[in-house]
C-alpha cells in the first residue's frame, strides 16, 4: 500500500522544515580559535559566570550556537603580547643614583575561565594596546619601588634577580586582572656619565 498524497505532503514538509531548522542554525553557530576566549552573553548565557549584572557563558577554543538579538559574542585574545618599558624618568636607587631599565615583558590573559571573566570586565572591546598601557604602568611601578630598596651597584650585579623580583611583586595585582607575566627582562641599564665616573673614582681609591 502507498503513500496518499497527503502524506507524502506532510513528509516533505517536514523534511524541508528540518533542512530550514539546520540552515538557520549552522548560520547562528559561532567558532573561536584555540588562542581566544568567546564570551557569549545574554539571555540562556547563565553557564560560566558574569560580567558586572551580565550572565556569561565562556568558551576557550571550540565553538557554540548564539541566537541573535538574545545574545552577543565577544573575543579576547589569549596570545602573549609584547611590551617594552622605558620610563619617562630616571629611576632613583637607596644611594641615590639615578638610572633607567629598558625592559621587555611577556603578558597574557590566562586560558581559564574565571581569569577570561576577569579580563575581559576590564579589557573587553577596548582600544588596541589598552592592556599594554595598563601592565607598563604596573610593572614600571614594580620596577620603580624595587629599585629603592637597591643600591646601584646591588642593581648592576644581580640584574636577573632583581627582574624576578620585579616580576614577583607584580604578579599578584596582574592576577586579579586575570592576567599573567610569562617573562620580565631588563635588557639595557642606563646611568649618567657623571655616576660611572664617581664609581671608578671609588673603585680606584679602594685598591
Amino acid at each position: 500500500m502507498g503513500i496518499d498524497i497527503g502524506t507524502a505532503g506532510i513528509l516533505g514538509a517536514l523534511v524541508v522544515l528540518n533542512f530550514v531548522i539546520v540552515c538557520i542554525s549552522s548560520s547562528f553557530y559561532r567558532r573561536c580559535a584555540p588562542n581566544q576566549a568567546m564570551i557569549v552573553s545574554g539571555m540562556l548565557s547563565t553557564d560560566s559566570g558574569s560580567i558586572g549584572a551580565n550572565r556569561c557563558k565562556v568558551l576557550i577554543g571550540g565553538g557554540t550556537v548564539v541566537f541573535p538579538v538574545i545574545q552577543q559574542a565577544d573575543y579576547l585574545s589569549l596570545e602573549a603580547e609584547s611590551i617594552v618599558l622605558e620610563p619617562k624618568t630616571p629611576y632613583v636607587t637607596k644611594d641615590g643614583a639615578q638610572v633607567k631599565f629598558k625592559a621587555v615583558a611577556q603578558v597574557k590573559v590566562n586560558a581559564d575561565t574565571v581569569s577570561v571573566l576577569s579580563a575581559a570586565e576590564l579589557f573587553l572591546n577596548k582600544p588596541v594596546g589598552h592592556i599594554a598601557e595598563v601592565v607598563s604602568e604596573i610593572l614600571l611601578a614594580e620596577t620603580r619601588a624595587l629599585a629603592g630598596t637597591r643600591t646601584y651597584t646591588e642593581i648592576l650585579h644581580d640584574l636577573r634577580g632583581f627582574s624576578q623580583r620585579v616580576q614577583e611583586n607584580a604578579i599578584c595585582e596582574l592576577t586579579k586582572m586575570g592576567l599573567t607575566i610569562i617573562s620580565f627582562s631588563i635588557d639595557e641599564m642606563d646611568s649618567s656619565p657623571a655616576l660611572l665616573q664617581s664609581m671608578t673614582f671609588e673603585a680606584a681609591m679602594k685598591q
